[in-house]
């Protein structure tokens, strides 16, 4: 009889180191949570209400990570005698202004913004620190999308430039057929 541990695990080949723009951690939990923007219209004498879907509503991630001591120094920065290195790193990167790229074990990386976290130690649990750590979907700066909007003006205008053109050629007088004529 096989069991669940006998499978090949393909997604375990797949996994990435959890970071914030390359300040590792490890990960001990994650989840992310999203939906759609539902707004529900409700009308005088009417039975039944209309929802009307305003797009998809923005990621969150939730995360819990740590940094912990390690036996002896690597040459990564996560993997140290001193866990405060890493903490210090991941909390320089969590306070830093603007947009940052999240990777997580399982997930592709993202563009987020942190607007919280909270970093727990505790003496009895010494060379370990706890991030419990709220990340946003950055998304896109609607001053971004101006050239987008230019653009879509731009095929307008030619589209109606080549609309024009066709009622011009549409209205032109029509000649008639010539013959051919035979020797």
């Amino acid at each position: 009889m096989t069991n669940i541990f006998d499978l090949p695990a393909v997604w375990r080949k797949a996994l990435m180191p959890a970071s914030f723009n390359g300040a590792r951690f490890h990960c001990e939990a994650n989840a992310r949570e999203s939906g759609r923007r539902i707004v529900e219209h409700q009308f005088p004498k009417k039975e039944l209400p209309y929802a009307e879907d305003m797009g998809r509503a923005p990621r969150e991630f939730t995360i819990r990570g740590y940094c912990i001591v390690f036996p002896y120094d690597s040459e990564y920065a996560l993997y140290q005698r001193d866990y405060r290195r890493p903490r210090d790193e991941l909390i320089k990167q969590l306070e830093a202004e603007g947009p940052g790229t999240l990777q997580l074990p399982t997930q592709p990386a993202q563009q987020v913004v942190c607007p919280r976290y909270r970093m727990s130690e505790e003496e009895r649990f010494g060379g370990y620190c706890v991030f419990d750590m709220t990340f946003l979907e950055y998304g896109l700066d609607p001053q971004a999308l101006a050239p987008t909007i230019a653009t879509a003006s731009a095929i307008a205008e030619a589209s109606e430039a080549l609309r024009a053109q066709v009622l011009r050629a549409m209205s032109a007088p029509q000649l008639p057929p010539t013959r051919a004529i035979s020797a």
